[in-house]
């Protein structure tokens, strides 16, 4: 026989059962365990034989002793796996947290990382390959005979000497940019003037050259490889692109660039022309006060010759 027969065997016969103020029954000895299975009926819950009025509590009836056993044991092991079930539940929150925690940190590491390459060109460089910039020249603003705007030196109220019919002024444009008045013989005697400082040129006039050079080379430094990505993307529109292209761009006092020349007669105008421009002006440059500062960039494009 069995084992479950033989339990069911032990507990044969009709029994009453109390359930609050009443007596139910008579019911099989299986109907009972199975109650106590479904938790209808516990372990404490009033048993007796039919036609007997002494009720006793199930787990000191005999023949259901040891279904009240079983019946504890498995609540015990319900128990215990609710508790791991809860455990777990809990451990995968905290696990959770942790990992979007970790993923905002990561990812505004990430961002500043980004970002600050994109600043500074720490790894973005090997991506334009093929693409050259000579070292920046900085100069106070000059007039350039391809532009109706000319920059000159502020006069503060003096003027310049007369100059003969048919001749430029000192310092006015070849189509390229002159040199700064600091480069003549006479300025060469002369210790050079820290920036921000106030003097007198060779034909008398006062210059106040307020601009700070190296401040504008840390950021031309610092934001370069914004201006590789125009001429990766014109390289992309001009396969096969192998050129010198010169630029010069004037900072305003403001610290926004205003003006840009590209010296190159492909890309005066169109879309490499705007992309700079719209790079360029995005610059930080310092405020500053005085004569405006023009700078002039070279950038070698592939592989000519």
């Amino acid at each position: 026989m069995a084992a479950g027969q033989e339990l069911a065997a032990d507990v044969d016969g009709q029994w009453l059962f109390r359930h609050g103020d009443l007596v139910l029954g008579p019911v099989s000895g299986s109907v009972i365990v199975e109650k106590l299975k479904t938790g209808e009926l516990t372990p404490e819950s009033p048993l007796a034989l039919a036609g007997e009025r002494d009720f006793q509590p199930m787990r000191e009836v005999e023949p259901f002793k040891v279904h009240v056993a079983l019946s504890e044991a498995r609540a015990r092991v319900d128990a215990a796996v609710l508790v791991e079930r809860e455990k777990n539940h809990k451990r995968v929150l905290v696990l959770g947290g942790v990992a979007a925690g970790l993923a905002l940190v990561l990812g505004s590491v990430g961002i500043y990382v980004a970002r600050n390459a994109a600043v500074h060109g720490w790894f973005g460089e090997d991506e334009f390959e093929g693409i050259e910039m000579e070292a920046p020249v900085i100069r106070v603003a000059q007039a350039r005979q391809d532009d109706e705007e000319l920059f000159d030196y502020p006069t503060h109220g003096a003027a310049r000497p007369n100059t003969p019919a048919g001749t430029k002024p000192t310092g006015a444009s070849t189509g390229k940019p002159t040199a700064l008045a600091s480069t003549s013989r006479t300025d060469e005697r002369r210790p050079p003037r820290p920036s921000g400082s106030v003097g007198t040129d060779p034909d008398g006039m006062e210059v106040a050259q307020q601009f700070d050079q190296s401040a504008i080379n840390r950021v031309v430094a610092g934001n370069k490889s914004t201006l590789f990505k125009c001429f990766k993307e014109e390289a992309e529109r001009s396969p096969g692109l192998a050129a010198k292209i010169p630029l010069e761009f004037v900072i305003g006092n403001d610290g926004k660039v205003n003006k840009l020349w590209v010296d190159n007669p492909q890309f005066k105008k169109g879309p490499l022309y705007e992309c700079l421009l719209t790079e360029l002006q995005k610059w930080p440059f310092r405020a500053y006060e005085g004569e405006r500062a023009t700078v002039g960039l070279s950038f070698n494009i592939g592989k000519r010759g």
